[in-house]
């Protein structure tokens, strides 16, 4: 039976402080790049700076955090462990018969933590966050960033029925010129409806469809008929928001947000987004990679060498830098269309994964 002792909670409390401390300190870092690469642009708005402060730079903090906190991890890890190496505290550990194993039990213990409330962030809390953030830095400070669909917009309302807009106006959800095509089990062509003006009726996706014509091309029913200066209402697969595209919108949606536009997504037609499928599975395989480079950190920085917590920081900082870049590969990967979006996802962490047991079956012991 496993029992806590002294040196469980010394390891314990070592991690997470050292690993909050480094967030707190590359956090402030952070802001203040932030400030200096946004500065002139924050400078030309009107807004208020505690309006500044309190719905952009405080709410890019989470968003920071939730991108680094593995690297943090692997950083506290070697940087405090390294110095109970340097001080031969571990050898005197192992002296009395603890195993290397039994002396990873805290820090695994605090990294399954620390990933349980990263995923908690990077599902539900993040998202939020990104959205008053992004949704400030469009509005104010970037708003070249905000894409309109407004002319020769192309959807797919369901795999059966698609619809051409000419134009679109966002101020009043008018759109001019509009055809919507339906298509039978064979993908024949069977009826096209054409319309003068169609705008959005009662929201979500009730629509007013004016000065219509619709021809039926269905065999043996072939008819068309005009309905100038008439209404009719109808609910299609179409939401205003359809026609507004953000640059990082994915990172906006919260999980059940993201699974929610992959279904309806998948309802029309179109096959699901690869980059949001790959963000979907990401917000998982980041928090595993915490447990990951912990084992890893402690493996490296356990060992006693020359050089002492210079050499084992200069190894795991290598190590973090192509954890990194392959994270970043892997989700330019994923949007391959041949490539399976969650086994390129989770490459990283199978591979640092076989890393880590390559380096705790090594480290000393």
């Amino acid at each position: 039976m496993f029992k806590i002792k002294k040196i469980d909670k010394y390891l314990f409390q070592k991690y997470l402080k050292t690993f909050f401390f480094t967030c707190l300190l590359f956090s402030l870092i952070a802001v203040v790049i932030e400030i200096s690469q946004k500065l002139e642009n924050l400078l030309k708005t009107d807004v208020s700076l505690d309006r500044i402060f309190t719905e952009y730079l405080l709410l890019f903090i989470p968003w920071i955090n939730g991108l680094l906190w593995p690297l943090f991890a692997l950083i506290s890890v070697i940087f405090f462990t390294s110095r109970l190496a340097r001080d031969t505290e571990f050898i005197a550990m192992l002296s009395t018969g603890m195993s290397l194993r039994r002396l990873v039990v805290p820090y695994l213990t605090a990294a399954v933590i620390i990933a349980g409330l990263h995923y908690l962030l990077s599902h539900h809390i993040i998202p939020l966050s990104n959205d008053q953030r992004l949704s400030f830095e469009y509005t104010y400070i970037r708003p070249d960033r905000v894409e309109g669909r407004t002319q020769d917009v192309h959807f797919f309302l369901n795999p059966q029925q698609k619809i051409y807009i000419r134009f679109y106006s966002r101020s009043d959800t008018l759109c001019r010129d509009v055809r919507i095509e339906t298509f039978g089990e064979s993908n024949e062509l069977v009826e096209v409806l054409r319309a003068r003006t169609m705008r959005i009726l009662e929201p979500p996706n009730k629509w007013r469809i004016t000065d219509y014509e619709i021809r039926n091309l269905r065999e043996g029913e072939m008819s068309y008929k005009v309905f100038r200066g008439e209404n009719m209402d109808t609910v299609l697969n179409l939401l205003p928001e359809d026609f507004i595209t953000y640059a990082k919108e994915r990172d906006m949606m919260t999980t059940p947000q993201l699974h929610a536009f992959l279904e309806r997504e998948a309802s029309k037609g179109v096959g699901r987004s690869p980059l949001v499928v790959a963000e979907y599975h990401r917000r998982t395989a980041d928090p595993v990679s915490i447990i990951i480079l912990t084992v890893i950190g402690f493996a490296l920085a356990s060992r006693k060498v020359r050089g002492g917590v210079g050499i084992h920081l200069a190894a795991g900082v290598l190590l973090g830098a192509l954890f990194v870049f392959m994270s970043k590969f892997s989700i330019t990967y994923a949007t391959n269309p041949n490539t399976n979006t969650l086994f390129a996802i989770w490459l990283p962490n199978i591979l640092f994964s076989i890393i880590a047991l390559i380096l705790l079956k090594n480290a000393q012991k």
